[in-house]
């Protein structure tokens, strides 16, 4: 009893879950990372509430397209933990930078979107998070490669984005333009306000260049400034102003000086100064959003319901979870690879291959499966987009194989936590075992086909790295019996968790634990608090048997009238 619910309540769960999916929200409108509405409201403006446009699609090569204008693109994956790790970081960070707007617009894509696909696949993005910069004239630019930010540490992405941007072509901008060329010998204040076309009211003069570029970016949000760099400091006397010392001067149109006092002698003690008698002076700066703080959203309706049956049960191997991490892998992270062959091709093989001999999936899924195999076999490499079109070729002569895209016992208690990574620890858990009763390939054939899937084909930079190195240190190769196999994983997976036990990423509602917990195996564990790895062995055999597995069994006609009172049943 410890360890198996009841068949009729499992079915119980399952029709919950199925009426649940027709009021709810599908897999696909899941809400994105970042926010997707514009939902800040400030005085004369509507703006995005955390600076970050969501891109879905292939609407992103018509932005990059458009001119005046450098992009930041974030290419993520929403299972990543590095990912969810990192979104609070670079939320932060383009609030800071909305400041420079009139010239930046920040971007992200979630490559774990079925419809970013062939946008991620086209971008050539192997790894997650990715982060590029495009500049204005990005249609000269060849298969969308922008320029690769090799850091996530705000500050030096910063620094890089400075200097793209100093180089961007703003001769189609509209409205007053940055000038990012030092001022000519012989430049007069008037030369100087015809070229911001008189929409000035003052001339803001810095030296040097790179305290100037710095100064032109931060002071993007007060129009009514024109900022141009002085390179010699000796060319302030052209200005009639002292060279002496002088690294900063604000002029009005009859050339006197206004008297700023920075704090210091940095980029943003002149912003603050200039800032400072700009409001004295009555003008305005263009509205600025508040302060990015971090986001904690529970899951709510049926989600929450089946989260909290989960957390109350005993631990059960879910079907809808098996089937969403083949489905995960089949319709986004291999079609999305650009190319396949060699080991890599090898590798997608004998992935397809474990798939088909542990079916998992329906009478139509395992025919998909014979013939996705016997296709590999008759070629030698193939790409993403031909991988997906042999699998939807073979779904249309079918009837349907993944009938609801519901996570159950991966569901996670806020968006984005669990779900694929939780699955896919699960589906290979479930194989060992099974591998261990058919005893149809040689042992660590599961734990290696895992390895190659993290190795080529799970672009979450951190887990991707972390696990083969791992499979490499715990000596992957020498594994040598099934049972061997199946405790393999589990230390595996026990060390994953407790490197990210108390990480931000986490669920926190499912922190990360080494298991089986003593609730839930007291037996696992000796007197001295060690696991006791034979009956670990039993435990894992056990709760990942396919006897165990929960499956939709009802009349799909049923679940309407009785989800009611089941409900109330597993409530009491």
């Amino acid at each position: 009893w410890h360890f198996w619910v009841p068949y009729l309540t499992c079915i119980i769960l399952i029709l919950i879950v199925q009426e649940g999916h027709s009021k709810q929200r599908c897999l696909d409108e899941e809400p994105p990372l970042y926010s997707k509405e514009d939902n800040i409201h400030v005085v004369g403006a509507s703006l995005k509430e955390d600076n970050i446009h969501v891109v879905v699609g292939a609407s992103l090569k018509k932005i990059l397209a458009e001119p005046a204008m450098g992009k930041l693109v974030q290419f993520l994956n929403s299972y990543c933990g590095n990912c969810r790790r990192f979104a609070h970081t670079f939320r932060k960070m383009a609030v800071d930078l909305q400041k420079w707007n009139r010239v930046l617009r920040i971007y992200a894509v979630d490559c774990a979107r079925l419809e970013n696909v062939k946008l991620c696949r086209d971008f050539r993005i192997t790894l997650t998070p990715t982060i590029r910069y495009y500049p204005s004239k990005f249609q000269r630019i060849r298969h969308g490669i922008g320029t690769d930010i090799e850091t996530t540490i705000p500050s030096e992405i910063a620094d890089q984005l400075i200097e793209s941007l100093s180089e961007n072509d703003y001769s189609e901008s509209k409205g007053v333009k940055p000038i990012f060329d030092p001022i000519e010998p012989g430049n007069k204040l008037n030369d100087i306000y015809e070229q911001f076309d008189n929409k000035v009211t003052y001339i803001l003069l810095v030296h040097p260049v790179d305290m100037g570029i710095e100064t032109i970016l931060n002071m993007l949000p007060y129009p009514d400034v024109g900022v141009r760099i002085i390179k010699d400091a000796e060319m302030f006397a052209q200005f009639g102003l002292k060279p002496c010392k002088q690294m900063v001067a604000l002029l009005n149109r009859s050339g006197k000086a206004q008297l700023i006092k920075p704090a210091g002698k940095s980029s943003s003690a002149y912003v603050e100064s200039v800032a400072g008698l700009l409001h004295q002076n009555g003008h305005t700066s263009m509205p600025t959003l508040p302060p990015a703080e971090p986001e904690y959203i529970l899951s709510e309706g049926y989600d929450a319901f089946i989260v909290d049956y989960v957390l109350n049960s005993t631990k059960v191997l879910f079907q809808a979870d098996l089937e969403q991490a083949i489905y995960q892998f089949l319709h986004v992270e291999i079609p999305k690879t650009a190319f396949i062959s060699g080991f890599k091709f090898k590798a997608l093989r004998h992935i397809i291959r474990l798939f088909r001999r542990f079916n998992v999936l329906n009478r139509d899924g395992r025919r998909m499966l014979n013939s996705l195999v016997n296709h590999l076999f008759e070629v030698t490499e193939i790409t993403g987009e031909e991988f997906r079109d042999v699998v939807d070729d073979l779904q249309t002569r079918l009837d349907p194989i993944f009938a609801e895209q519901q996570y159950v016992g991966c569901l996670g208690s806020t968006p984005h936590t669990r779900r694929f990574s939780c699955s896919l620890w699960t589906l290979f858990h479930y194989f060992t075992v099974l591998a261990a009763q058919m005893k149809v390939y040689p042992p660590s054939s599961v734990t290696i086909g895992l390895y190659g899937l993290a190795k080529f084909f799970y672009d979450c930079k951190d887990g991707s790295m972390y696990f083969v190195k791992l499979a490499k240190r715990m000596n992957i190769a020498k594994v040598r019996t099934h049972d061997e196999e199946i405790l393999w994983l589990w230390e595996a997976h026990n060390e994953v968790n407790e490197k990210l036990a108390g990480d931000a990423s986490g669920d926190p509602r499912f922190p990360k634990v080494q298991f089986p917990e003593r609730k839930h195996c007291p037996d696992c564990y000796t007197h001295s608090g060690e696991f006791d790895r034979d009956e670990v062995l039993k435990y894992l055999k056990r709760v990942y048997n396919l006897s165990y597995l929960s499956g939709d069994a009802e009349p799909h006609s049923r679940r309407s009238n009785e989800c009611k009172s089941k409900k109330k049943y597993l409530q009491k």
